[in-house]
């Protein structure tokens, strides 16, 4: 009897807590859409309201934001939760933070702001995340772009042979040196320098309660790197000061603004989701996907832990993870199984690199009810993956706490942003980023850094090769379908754009309009 009044107090308190209108006040890692549009659309699927400063006072690509305006917006707004960008708080942006063009003395001034939003906040939680810098500089150029192999692959010699010595390489590493402008060597080396300074600082203030809870992204890397001399010296700072409980450290970046909305999610609601693992291919224990340095399984963990869920055996959601290998029938014959079984299904395709599985995707046409699922994510890294894929499940599991209008907003996002990453991940990047790069480049336009005279054209363009197969697969696999107390309207709108002046990603928003079932009674 008491542990039925245990359980139903528990309930009840989680239904109060989703009822509330509970705000999370982010300041992104950058403009983009995966650090504005997903972590917006994860916390609006939960419940939550989501605030950003405005766009213009953020980075536009190679235009750094404006760092005290990022300052005076987080000093003025009341918010429930605080997630905080250092790259954008400091230096103006992901980008911006790969240049030596901000001094350490300005950098560390811009992040004692940090300790007078402590004060003001009066113990409401702040979340910081910042990364540690990738292999490679931004190909924002035609310079940047002829040399960023070439300053990955000696940021990995580098490594090493000074400090693994391996010097069998010595000569491929002068060799390359020399090949590479002093300037821009220079520049990378400043960066590195001053952001691993910051990274200590990071982990100082968390020792000193100005940060609840800190995440260290490492960005775009390799087993071997200068990156894992500065992973290294973090991690030894983290266990010296007792602090592995408030710090994580995994390979990712692009994702961690919903890593941390998920945080937020979990502890306001005082969730502790679940998750069980699928592999389709190869174990993800012996697995390292590219661009990272540890083994997927082992992400997996961090990630989850840094969202306030666990992995269990008997998880609520069943989180399918796509790595190579594997039969693609039965792996996606095990999902429609477990949806049939009322299961949380979602999809995390980490097999191929900065898109969808075209073979997988295929195999979920045919075997799959698309709509039942309850997340799926297939763009860029393996960790971006992870990060917007548990960003859903977890998502799920917090909305089951709502009722009427908040409940239909949550359900409503939930398919806007499940249709969102379908057309983005398999559509856009398997059968139209190459066309339309094709298609600029005829043309004379540089398709990394497109002319703004371009962009009216450009945009007309990919509206007409993107749009008709987005409007064919909802009106396939969406239209007119029955989701729960729902129904999925006869055709949605798609307001498609370029997120930058270049084609690596661009802005997909669907609108979808819920229809209840109430109101199709006669």
């Amino acid at each position: 009897m008491l542990k039925r009044f245990l359980l139903g107090c528990s309930l009840c308190f989680f239904c109060l807590a989703a009822s509330a209108n509970v705000t999370i006040a982010l300041l992104p890692l950058d403009s983009r859409p995966a650090n504005t549009y997903s972590p917006y659309m994860v916390a609006k699927m939960a419940g939550f309201e989501l605030l950003m400063p405005e766009p213009v006072s953020l980075d536009y690509y190679k235009k750094p934001g404006n760092c005290e305006q990022n300052i005076s917006w987080l000093q003025q707004t009341e918010a429930d939760f605080y997630i905080i960008s250092v790259s954008q708080l400091c230096y103006g942006g992901l980008v911006a933070s790969r240049t030596g063009v901000v001094s350490t003395k300005e950098a560390q001034k811009r992040l004692e702001s940090l300790r007078e939003l402590r004060k003001k906040t009066n113990g409401k939680p702040i979340y910081v995340f910042d990364t540690i810098q990738r292999l490679a500089i931004t190909s924002s150029d035609s310079k940047a772009a002829s040399y960023y192999s070439s300053v990955h692959n000696w940021a990995i010699l580098k490594d090493e042979v000074e400090n693994l010595g391996q010097e069998d390489k010595r000569a491929e590493l002068e060799r390359l040196e020399e090949s590479i402008p002093d300037d821009i060597l220079t520049d990378y080396l400043k960066a590195r320098a001053r952001n691993h300074i910051i990274n200590q600082a990071l982990i100082d203030m968390v020792n000193e309660g100005v940060i609840d809870y800190l995440i260290l992204a490492q960005d775009d890397a390799s087993v071997t790197g200068l990156h894992r001399a500065e992973r290294e010296s973090l991690k030894e700072k983290v266990l010296e000061l007792g602090l592995t409980a408030k710090v994580n450290i995994f390979p990712g970046a692009d994702e961690v603004g919903v890593v941390l909305v998920n945080r937020a999610i979990t502890k306001h609601l005082g969730l502790e989701p679940s998750f069980e693992i699928f592999y389709r291919g190869v174990d993800g224990n012996i697995w390292i996907a590219a661009f990272e340095d540890i083994s997927f399984a082992e992400n997996i963990r961090r990630h989850i832990a840094a969202s306030g869920a666990i992995l269990s055996s008997e998880g609520s959601i069943n989180l399918f993870v796509a790595t190579p290998g594997g039969d693609n029938h039965a792996f996606t014959k095990s999902m429609q199984a477990k949806l049939e079984a009322g299961k949380k299904v979602v999809i995390c395709d980490v097999a191929i690199t900065n898109r969808a599985d075209p073979a997988l995707f295929l195999a979920m046409l045919n075997n799959l009810e698309l709509k039942s699922l309850s997340g799926y994510a297939g763009w860029n890294t393996a960790g971006n993956t992870l990060g917007f894929a548990l960003g859903q499940g977890i998502a799920a599991i917090a909305r089951e706490g709502l009722t009427g209008a908040k409940r239909l907003e949550a359900e409503k996002a939930h398919y806007e942003y499940l249709l969102h990453r379908i057309a983005k991940d398999y559509y856009y990047k398997n059968l139209v980023q190459g066309a339309i790069e094709g298609w600029a480049s005829g043309r004379g336009f540089n398709t990394i850094n497109l002319p703004e005279y371009s962009l009216p054209l450009v945009k007309e363009e990919l509206k007409k090769q993107l749009l008709p197969y987005l409007f064919e697969f909802y009106v396939h696999y969406f239209a007119n379908e029955k989701v729960g107390e729902y129904i999925l309207p006869p055709a949605i709108t798609w307001d498609i754009d370029l997120a930058w002046p270049r084609f690596f990603e661009i802005s997909i928003k669907p609108v979808v309009d819920l229809i209840g079932e109430d109101s199709l009674q006669p």
